[in-house]
C-alpha cells in the first residue's frame, strides 16, 4: 500500500482544488434605465473630497471603462447626457473565533474541604486538571460596499441605482476593482433584484 500512497494524496490535494470556492459577491439594482444608445457619460463621486485622490481617481476610470463597454461615451468637452456618481463603504465586523496555535495550555487547581458532624468527621482533597484546546482570538473581517447612481443632467432624475457587497479580509484597494466587476456583470440586470454573482478567477 505504501507506493500508492503518494497518488492518493494527490489526487485528495486535486480535489480540494477543485472543490475550493470562487469569490461570490451580492449584487442588487433598481432601475428604469434605456438601452444605452451612446449617450455620453460622466463620472463623480458623491464624496467631492474623493475628487482629489489619485487612487480613487483609477477607480473611477475603472467605471468609465466598464461603461464605455456597456454602451455609453466618455465625456466630449461639453455637459454629459448622464451623470455616474459612485461611493465606497467600508464597515468592520468582530467575530471572535477559538484558534488552536498548537501550543499545550492546562491548569491544575487543587481543593481541600474539612467537614465534621455529631457521629463524624473527615477532611477530603479534590484535585482538577483542565486542558483549554486553544486561546480565544479575535478575527475582525469587512463589509465592503460599491455604489453606482446614474442620474439624468436635465432634470436630476435618478435612472439607476445599484450595489454591490461581499465580506472578507482582502485589503480594501483588492476588493474595489472586483465589486465593480461584479456590478457590472449582466448589467443593467433586472430591476427589484439581489444576484449572488461569481467571479470566474
Amino acid at each position: 500500500m505504501g507506493k500508492f500512497w503518494p497518488l492518493t494524496v494527490a489526487l485528495v490535494l486535486l480535489t480540494l482544488t477543485g472543490c475550493s470556492s470562487s469569490p461570490s459577491y451580492e449584487v442588487t439594482r433598481f432601475h428604469s434605465l434605456p438601452a444605452p444608445q451612446k449617450q455620453t457619460i460622466e463620472v463623480s463621486f458623491w464624496d467631492p473630497e474623493l475628487k482629489r485622490s489619485i487612487e480613487y481617481g483609477q477607480y473611477a476610470e475603472l467605471v468609465g471603462q466598464y461603461l464605455g463597454s456597456v454602451g455609453y461615451r466618455p465625456p466630449e468637452g461639453r455637459p454629459t447626457d448622464l451623470i455616474a456618481r459612485i461611493g465606497f463603504a467600508n464597515r468592520p465586523i468582530d467575530t471572535d473565533g477559538d484558534v488552536d496555535d498548537g501550543k499545550p495550555h492546562g491548569s491544575i487547581s487543587i481543593g481541600v474541604g474539612s467537614g465534621g458532624g455529631y457521629h463524624h468527621s473527615g477532611v477530603g482533597v479534590g484535585v482538577g486538571v483542565g486542558f483549554p484546546l486553544g486561546e480565544r482570538k479575535v478575527r475582525t473581517e469587512y463589509v465592503r460596499i460599491f455604489t453606482l447612481d446614474i442620474l439624468r443632467r436635465s432634470d436630476g432624475v435618478k435612472l439607476y441605482e445599484g450595489r454591490a457587497r461581499s465580506e472578507g479580509r482582502d485589503p480594501l484597494t483588492n476588493a474595489i476593482p472586483n465589486l465593480i466587476e461584479a456590478l457590472f456583470q449582466n448589467f443593467p440586470g433586472e430591476s427589484g433584484q439581489s444576484d449572488k454573482i461569481t467571479l470566474d478567477r
